[in-house]
């Protein structure tokens, strides 16, 4: 088998390409199985190669080969929606069609299915297995010794590899966090269930059936990962477990519990979620912990404070603090929690 040519792209890719074109030369290399033994051997690099990357497909187990540049890996996801077909790594029997550690393209078995990978383009004067034990060729150059070659997007990508898009090595990779997922469930359970659906001919049919999930957990720690700073999170406003946090320093003092307590009340009744810490300890315990939960919107509460008339507000960001009128504290707290909403 066989895949047509498809190339997109394929200027992009000929950097790659050795400088000349050396003769397909069959040379012994007794024991040599490995990539790295290979470039030890003929003093070569793993660019200088073209690799066998062996699976089977799991209904079939039939052989499936991929060809790839010796330094590049095959990405399984993309070669399982070229071939259209789950597959797994090939246990490979000694009596098969296949020598293992010396498979190369020319004179492959005709009786397994091969991919070359588009990292091949323009690529020459490398070396490939001979197909026989304890041989390797060198010269090798794919477009010139293979006939009616396809090429297809089977590897992985790398750091510095050239964009598909622009055309420029651009590419970065970083390490990322899988938010959610879908499975792609097929007829199986709605077979089991008997569920089924008339299409426009009459005719019965199971639906095909899919869910997905998102990990709430995997969310939080994403978020945390761009929105945070020394002291700990700093929530959104959309999805902040609370939006205000009343600390109340002194929670024993009759009118700094009044006051937090009349405060709590009506930013409550206006639908704003309040967190209320009233515990009997520091200033600076309280508001290190007030740091760590990420709340939006600060309000300290003090004896000192209302003393003055005033309550103190700041945000998590550490961008604004001031001094409002006692007062008028629940005026200005809602125009702030509307700012932000806002994205002022």
């Amino acid at each position: 088998m066989r895949f047509p040519v498809e190339v997109e792209n394929a200027a992009c890719i000929v950097e790659n390409a050795a400088c000349g074109h050396g003769t397909l030369e069959k040379v012994a290399t007794p024991g040599i199985q490995s990539i790295d033994a290979l470039c030890e051997f003929l003093n070569i690099t793993p660019r200088d190669t073209c690799k066998a990357v062996m699976y089977q497909e799991n209904l079939t187990d039939k052989i499936v080969v991929v060809f790839v540049r010796g330094d590049l890996d095959v990405n399984e996801t993309k070669l399982r929606n070229l071939l259209k077909k789950e597959i797994h790594p090939a246990e490979l029997a000694d009596d098969g069609p296949l020598a293992a550690g010396y498979t190369g393209p020319v004179g492959i078995s005709k009786d397994v299915t091969v991919v070359y990978d588009r990292s091949l383009v323009g690529l020459s004067n490398v070396a490939t297995g001979a197909n026989e034990k304890g041989f390797h060729y060198t010269g090798f150059s794919p477009e010139r010794d293979v006939q009616n070659i396809a090429f297809y997007d089977v590897a992985k990508t790398y750091a510095g590899a050239i964009c598909p898009a622009c055309g420029k090595p651009a590419i970065q990779i970083e390490r990322g966090i899988e938010l959610g997922n879908i499975f792609q469930l097929g007829q199986k359970y709605t077979e089991s269930m008997g569920m089924t659906y008339l299409d426009e001919a009459g005719q019965l049919h199971h639906p095909i059936m899919g869910c997905y999930g998102i990990g709430v957990g995997r969310l939080m720690a994403s978020i945390c990962e761009v929105s945070r700073d020394e002291y700990g999170p700093i929530w959104p406003l959309a999805i902040a477990p609370w939006q205000v946090q009343i600390c109340s320093l002194r929670a024993d003092n009759d009118e700094v519990r009044e006051t937090s307590q009349a405060l709590y009340d009506a930013l409550n009744a206006r639908g704003v979620e309040v967190l209320w810490d009233d515990r009997p300890v520091s200033a600076g315990v309280m508001f290190s912990d007030a740091d760590l939960m990420g709340i939006p919107l600060r309000v300290v509460i003090s004896p000192k404070g209302l003393e003055a008339g005033t309550i103190e507000i700041s945000d998590r960001k550490k961008t604004m603090q001031d001094k409002i009128d006692k007062a008028g504290a629940e005026s200005a707290i809602i125009g702030w929690l509307e700012k932000a909403r806002e994205g002022c």
